[in-house]
């Protein structure tokens, strides 16, 4: 699957930046703004979330590169670990993390619609998460009577590969864009490498190694 997302991801960079880099060099370029600002927010087929921030530096028209910092989480748990006498506590059974994402903007020479400039988009990235995770175990010692254990973990996921594609819309310095991801982001990766009292969570959640949803995000160029 990793090899799949990455001949993807190399197939759709050279479709968008081969007209790009085409271009003839004699275009006009001094209304050309070389910073980018965006928010994006995604929802995936992993029952997550994704809110970040990003800065690109536009090279030119068509390619720039810069990063994110941003937050996933998950919003619907597919898995628990529990037994008998111990549970993991409810809100800790959503995972989540912050990440920073270095990528590539590609953008194709745009059609003008009045005062509307209408393309292709790709951005290619790597999302690196924070190796760690805590998270809270609620052992009943005497029904109703409970105490609270610590369990944590530096294993699991923490880089990954992924591409957003899609259409852009500019208006002026405002712009949007919108399309589908697709990640090999693995959300339990890490709760699956955590234990407790010799049981292994790795039987609770499920192993997620491809994930895809959608895209939004707006733009400012300055």
């Amino acid at each position: 699957m990793n090899k799949r997302i990455t001949e993807i991801f190399c197939l759709i960079t050279i479709l968008i930046a081969t007209p790009a880099l085409a271009q003839d060099k004699s275009e006009e370029n001094f209304n050309f703004a070389n910073s980018k600002v965006s928010f994006s927010g995604l929802v995936t087929s992993s029952d997550s979330y994704q809110l970040e921030a990003s800065y690109h530096y536009m090279f030119n028209r068509y390619i720039g590169l810069g990063g994110a910092f941003g937050y996933w989480s998950v919003w619907y748990e597919d898995g628990w670990a529990a037994e008998k006498d111990w549970e993991i506590e409810s809100d800790d059974n959503k995972p989540s993390n912050f990440y920073l994402r270095p990528s590539i903007v590609l953008k194709s020479p745009a059609l003008k619609i009045k005062q509307v400039d209408l393309g292709l988009y790709a951005e290619p990235g790597i999302m690196l998460n924070i190796p760690y995770q805590r998270i809270n175990i609620r052992q009943y010692i005497n029904w109703p009577d409970y105490d609270y254990k610590y369990v944590s973990t530096s294993k699991g996921q923490w880089f990954a590969i992924d591409l957003r594609v899609g259409i852009f819309v500019n208006f002026g310095p405002c712009g949007f864009s919108a399309g589908y991801i697709m990640s090999n982001l693995d959300v339990y990766s890490q709760y699956r490498q955590l234990s407790y009292k010799g049981t292994s969570f790795s039987k609770y959640y499920p192993k997620k190694s491809f994930m895809q949803g959608a895209y939004l995000t707006a733009s400012y160029y300055f």
